[in-house]
């Protein structure tokens, strides 16, 4: 039963993602922050959580060998190539597809020796399923391999503009450089010349 519902969740959550994937527009998925999402720091994690700032968002876990951990590693030093003023006006995030191991006090000592502020996103496995669903992420969680059980999911990092809205998804093997080229090309873009004086 644990593996049949495990498959069953996983063709059902691919399948509302394909249907998602081709309706949202990036509006709408600004929009979809649901309820019972927190940071490390217990603080309730919304909508307005993402406006105000350019995001760097990645879905990953901390029990993950080895993916997770190489993701957010290129992703910190993505960040590091920026300009100094664009690295004070974007704020990584990273949100847990694993919520019943990952609590808030866990990530933020898993993210803490990567620096640059990283805010951590954990809270009920139905408020992370929708989360991940608006935000075109799939993660089915292995369950039935005990207590050890990895997560399969999207491996992309997703670039926010102030309004929330993903502006570009950046692959797992995209090398962190051209990522970095990228990210200071929207912000430049969006702010015009005055950003990086």
């Amino acid at each position: 039963m644990p593996l049949l519902s495990s498959v069953f969740y996983g063709v059902l959550l691919a399948g509302i993602l394909l249907v998602q994937t081709a309706s949202a527009s990036a509006q709408d998925m600004a929009a979809s922050v649901p309820p019972g999402l927190v940071d490390q720091q217990g603080r309730t994690f919304d909508a307005a959580s993402l406006k105000g700032r350019w995001h760097l968002m990645y879905f990953g876990f901390t029990h993950c060998p080895e993916v997770c951990p190489t993701s957010l590693f290129e992703m910190t030093a993505a960040l590091d190539l920026l300009a100094p003023v664009q690295q004070e006006q974007i704020t990584p995030v990273f949100v847990t597809v694993d919520p019943k191991r990952d609590t808030p006090e866990l990530m933020a000592a898993y993210v803490k020796p990567l620096g640059h502020g990283i805010v951590t996103v954990s809270g009920d496995v139905e408020a992370i399923d929708r989360f991940a669903i608006s935000r075109r992420i799939v993660a089915v969680r292995n369950i039935q391999d005990g207590p050890d059980y990895t997560v399969d999911h999207t491996s992309s990092v997703q670039l926010l503009d102030p309004q929330g809205r993903e502006v570009e998804r950046f692959p797992y093997d995209m090398d962190y450089h051209e990522v970095s080229r990228r990210i200071g090309t929207h912000m430049s873009a969006s702010a015009g010349p005055n950003l990086l004086k």
